[in-house]
Order: C-alpha cells, then structure tokens, then sequence
C-alpha cells in the first residue's frame, strides 16, 4: 500500500476538533486555536536510517535534512516557522559526538529561519538511528 493510500484508510479513524481546519493528508494540520487572523500550522516528519540516509551521508547533513523536510512543509503553506521539537531514536552504542553533530545540523538550518528547537526526546533504537521533528509555524 502506498502512502497516501495508506493516509486514506486511516481518515475513519482520526477524530477532528472543530478548531483543526486541515487535517491529514496536507503538508501541514491547519489549526485555528482562536488568534485573530491567525492560523496555526503544525508538522511532523521523519527520517529513518537506511530508508531516508546511511551513516555514510554524514551527521550534520542527516540534521539538516531532517529539519528541512518539516521547513519546506511550512513553507508550502505559506506559514513562518517558529518552533521544532526533536525525537531522536539511537542505539545504545551511539557515540555521543556524533549526537552533537546532528545537533550542529539541526542548529545550522534552525537558525537560517530563526526557529527555536524548544526540546524533545530521545529513545534508544536497537535498528538503527531516527528523527523525527515536530514544528510549529
């Protein structure tokens, strides 16, 4: 089954608030949370190792384009980002330097658009390394 097929099965069983003006299958859930010509838009996005990039694709980079998937959605909405939430899944071996150096890619793109990453979590992984970025905009 295909992604968005996949989306489509699964629309029965996703409950929307009237405050939710979009919800899955768009770039971005629109949420009016009742700010006065104001929307909010909020994004998740991933990217798992060997699916998304190999250890080879180096640490910064892996980052970088982590934060710009969730980036480039927002912006297809026309929205600003403002804040971004980071789950990292690793695996009990990790080198911690190499932690830092996702963190410098995440930095780096961040701040090209001023958005804060406001925190998150981390989880240990024993297949391989994620991350997943939550974004407000």
């Amino acid at each position: 089954m295909k992604e968005f097929e996949l989306i489509e099965s699964l629309r029965p069983f996703l409950h929307n608030n009237p405050q939710t003006l979009v919800g899955a299958g768009d770039d971005c859930a629109v949420l009016d949370v009742g700010i006065p010509d104001r929307l909010l838009l909020f994004k998740t996005d991933a990217v798992v190792e060997n699916v998304h990039f190999t250890r080879e694709s180096g640490w910064e980079r892996i980052g970088r384009k982590a934060i710009s998937r969730c980036l480039s959605d927002i912006a297809a909405m026309a929205g600003m980002p403002i804040s971004a939430l980071v789950t990292l899944g690793l695996p009990s071996h990790f080198n911690p330097n190499d932690v830092k150096k996702i963190y410098v890619g995440l930095n780096e793109r961040a701040a090209e658009f001023d958005v804060s990453i406001s925190g998150g979590e981390t989880v240990r992984s024993e297949k391989g390394v994620f991350l997943s970025i939550s974004m407000l905009g």
